[in-house]
C-alpha cells in the first residue's frame, strides 16, 4: 500500500511539473519604438502629414482674407445681394476647411495604419519565433499596462537579437521632464 501511495504522489508531482509553464514578458511598444523601420515609417509619415497641414495653411489665410475684406467692405453702404454674396463666400471657405481638416486627418491615419501594420506584424512574428524557439508558453505585454509582476522572463534581448537591434533594456529608464516652473 505504501508503494501504491508513494507512486501515486509522485505521478501527480511528475504531472505537475509537466504542466509547468515558462512565462516570459516584452515591452511591445517599446520593441516597436527601437525598430529602425518605425523611426523611417514615422519620418515619412511626418513629411505626409506637413502636405496637408500646410494647404491648411493656405486655406485658413485665404479664409481671414476674406473675412478681413468683408468686414471692411461693411463698413460702407453694400446691396443685401452683394453682402450675402460675400457672406456665402467667407461661409463656403470655411466649410471646405472642415472638409478638409477631415479628409486630411482620415487620410493620414489610413497612411499611419499602411506603414506601422507591416512593423507590427514583424514584431510579432519575431516574438512568437523566439518564444517557440525558447520554450515559452505564454508571452506577456508589459505595455497594455495590466502586467502586475514581472516575475518571467524578459525576451528583449533575444527578440531585439533576432531582428538585429540593439537591446535596449538595459538602458536608464525615461523620466518624465517636469513641467517649466516647477
Amino acid at each position: 500500500m505504501k508503494k501504491v501511495s508513494l507512486l501515486a504522489v509522485l505521478f501527480s508531482l511528475c504531472s505537475l511539473f509537466s504542466f509547468a509553464q515558462k512565462i516570459g514578458h516584452i515591452n511591445g511598444q517599446e520593441l516597436i519604438e527601437h525598430m529602425p523601420e518605425y523611426k523611417t515609417a514615422y519620418e515619412d509619415l511626418n513629411l505626409f502629414k506637413k502636405q496637408f497641414e500646410d494647404q491648411l495653411l493656405d486655406m485658413e489665410t485665404k479664409y481671414k482674407t476674406m473675412v478681413a475684406d468683408f468686414e471692411a467692405k461693411s463698413k460702407q453702404p453694400m446691396n443685401d445681394l452683394i453682402k450675402n454674396q460675400l457672406i456665402q463666400g467667407v461661409e463656403d471657405q470655411r466649410n471646405r476647411i472642415y472638409e478638409f481638416q477631415e479628409m486630411a486627418s482620415n487620410e493620414v491615419s489610413k497612411e499611419e495604419e499602411n506603414r506601422v501594420k507591416p512593423i507590427l506584424e514583424k514584431a510579432k512574428t519575431t516574438i512568437e519565433k523566439v518564444a517557440k524557439a525558447n520554450g515559452f508558453t505564454y508571452i506577456i505585454d508589459a505595455s497594455t499596462g495590466v502586467l502586475l509582476y514581472t516575475g518571467g522572463t524578459d525576451i528583449t534581448p533575444l527578440v531585439c537579437a533576432d531582428l538585429g537591434i540593439p537591446d535596449y533594456s538595459k538602458e536608464a529608464p525615461k523620466t518624465a521632464t517636469p513641467a517649466p516652473g516647477k
